[in-house]
Formats: structure tokens, C-alpha cells, sequence
């Protein structure tokens, strides 16, 4: 993976600029990745520009990394908490997220330290974390962890982390695949919406021709190499595009299944499970929107949800209603479901 990944920045570099440029060098290359990620809405600049040879601060990094996870929307709606004292405002939600989400436990107890520097070592931790890859390495091992998953492909190792350093590990992380998933960073955020898939597709053809890996393009929101699944309550139909982790699969190895939907909390519908699905390499927990159906592990029950809720440790994204949530949240009764694959 890392050589491929090496591979992919040069021909990021020679695809676009050959011939503009002449011979590529290291800026260019990080021009380029900031380009490419600002298509894809996961990168900004400043008012002066990318400013990609600046250092990077703490709180630049977190608000970095939620952008490049496209969690943006969720850290700013969700009900995130940290204990710092000395994050400013701008920063609070992404700080917030990261804390919430177990990417990062701060400077001490009560300080993030948000203006100190950030670290190749420590930005990779953030990422890996992200990724799922947290319980696989220790922050002693991170840079080597990170070389090894191809996060460090396109920068040097040594001097002072800069923003185009930054830009270069970030442009590398979406062609990774999130722990215990068949799908790239970019594959995810395609699918669940975040990138547009018309943006995202020249980035996904150049990631599954270096690295020869045809599933790299799985995420097409047309259902192209994505699963599908049925709810069928009545004379109710819907249809449900599932994520690609270790427990959306489990899930649909046990379909066809048909269960009771309860009414529970005025937010969602939930039913027990035949029997427990897999963690492995999913996140601690999420903040869930209108249209998911998720999997709640503490207490094994699967639980769509109607309305929007807070961030709740233990609950797992399995996928999303494509439309007509609506009705059934107006079912106020228990009923039955039949949940089937569309094959």
C-alpha cells in the first residue's frame, strides 16, 4: 500500500501539472493534494491562500481532520462535550467531536493546549484513530504505523510538520480503507454524501488504477457495487443503502429477518436482534441522523431512527433509509417488518 500510495502522488503531480510546471517538486506536489482536497470540500485555505509551508496549531489540526471526515455538520448539530478551559470558540465543535469520538484526550485533563504545535506524530495518531486503526499501534509507534498504512507517502519525515504536510497525510488517508471495511476513506464519504460523487470520481479512477484494487469505486450512490436492502411493513416499501463495516455485514448475513418495531424515546424504532453483531473497527459511538438504521451494541437491538438525537456511545451506523422515514414515524403502534437483501 504505501509504495502504491507514493505512486499516486506522482502521478497526481504529472497528471496535472506536467508540462506547466516542468519537473514536480515537493510544494507542487502539496499544491496539487490541496487542490484536489478542496474540490472535494475537505480542505480550506486562508485568506492568504493555502499558506502550506505555515506550521500547524492543535486546534488547526482537529479542525482539519472533522473536515476531512465530513463531519463538519454533525460536530456543529451534535450534543459533543470535552472538559478543556482553553479552546476557543472556533474550534470548540471540533474539539468537542474528537474528544467524543476518542481521537484525542488532550494536553492534561482540563487543557487541550490549542495553540501549541501539532507533530507528524501526533497528526497521524488523530487520523489513524479516525480511521479505526487506534487499537493497532501506541503513540511511541505512530509514525511507523502511519508509514506502513501509506499516510506518509508524499512528505519527509524530519523538520517542522507544516500545513502542506498536513495536506499531503490527509490527501493519503482517503485512499485508505477504514479498519475491517472493503471501503476507502473516500469510498465512505462518497457514500454517505459528504463529497460529491462527480468531484470524487477522477480522485477514486486514479486510487483503484495505483493500487490495482477495482473496489476502491464501490461507493456510487447509485447502488453500483453497493448493498441494498428492503423493509417491507405493510403496504409500506422502503429501500436502505447499507455502510460496507464489520457489523452492517453481520447484519445482512442474517436476512432475511422479520421483526417488531417499537416505538422508543419519540426518536426511533427498535427491535431486538437474533443474535450480536460484530465492533470490530467501528467507531465509539455516533450522532445519528434522520434515516439511520443503526445497531445499538450495549443492548444488541437494532433501532432506526425518525428524528434526529445525540451522540451515543455504543451505537454503530449500519446505513440509511433512502427516503420515506416519514412513514414510519408515523406508526405509532408496534409492528411487523420484513427486512430482505436486493439482490
Amino acid at each position: 500500500m504505501r509504495q502504491s500510495l507514493k505512486r499516486i502522488a506522482v502521478v497526481v503531480v504529472m497528471v496535472l501539472v506536467s508540462g506547466i510546471f516542468g519537473q514536480p517538486t515537493y510544494a507542487a506536489d502539496n499544491n496539487v493534494q490541496a487542490d484536489s482536497l478542496h474540490s472535494l470540500g475537505l480542505f480550506q485555505g486562508t485568506n492568504n491562500g493555502y499558506e502550506l509551508d505555515r506550521q500547524v496549531t492543535r486546534a488547526q489540526a482537529a479542525v482539519m481532520l472533522v473536515r476531512l471526515l465530513g463531519a463538519e455538520n454533525q460536530a456543529r448539530n451534535g450534543n459533543y462535550s470535552h472538559p478543556f478551559t482553553d479552546v476557543p470558540s472556533w474550534a470548540e465543535d471540533a474539539i468537542a467531536y474528537m474528544y467524543s469520538s476518542n481521537f484525542t484526550q488532550g494536553a492534561s485533563h482540563d487543557k487541550f493546549n490549542p495553540g501549541g504545535l501539532c507533530s507528524l506524530q501526533m497528526y497521524t495518531t488523530f487520523v489513524m484513530r479516525a480511521l479505526g486503526y487506534g487499537n493497532e499501534f501506541s503513540y511511541q509507534s505512530a509514525i511507523v504505523a502511519a508509514d506502513e498504512l501509506g499516510l506518509l507517502s508524499s512528505i519527509t519525515k524530519n523538520g517542522n510538520f507544516l500545513r502542506g504536510d498536513m495536506v499531503a497525510v490527509s490527501y493519503s488517508a482517503l485512499a485508505v480503507k477504514l479498519k475491517g471495511s472493503d471501503r476507502t476513506l473516500l469510498d465512505e464519504l462518497v457514500a454517505d454524501k459528504v463529497v460529491d460523487v462527480e468531484a470524487a470520481q477522477p480522485v477514486q479512477k486514479l486510487f483503484a488504477a495505483e493500487t490495482g484494487d477495482e473496489n476502491i469505486m464501490s461507493a456510487h450512490p447509485d447502488g453500483t457495487d453497493v448493498q441494498k436492502i428492503k423493509l417491507t411493513a405493510g403496504n409500506i416499501v422502503l429501500t436502505a443503502t447499507m455502510l460496507d463495516n464489520a457489523a452492517s455485514r453481520d447484519f445482512i448475513s442474517q436476512l432475511p429477518l422479520t421483526l417488531t418495531l417499537q416505538e422508543y424515546a419519540g426518536t426511533e424504532k427498535i427491535s431486538d436482534l437474533p443474535s450480536k453483531l460484530s465492533t470490530e473497527g467501528t467507531p465509539a459511538g455516533i450522532d445519528p441522523s434522520v434515516g439511520n438504521i443503526t445497531y445499538y451494541a450495549p443492548w444488541g437491538n437494532l433501532a432506526i431512527f425518525y428524528e434526529d438525537f445525540g451522540y451515543s456511545s455504543g451505537l454503530i451506523q449500519l446505513g440509511s433509509i433512502d427516503s420515506g422515514i416519514e412513514a414510519l414515524a408515523g406508526m405509532k403502534e408496534d409492528f411487523t417488518v420484513t427486512i430482505e437483501r436486493m439482490d
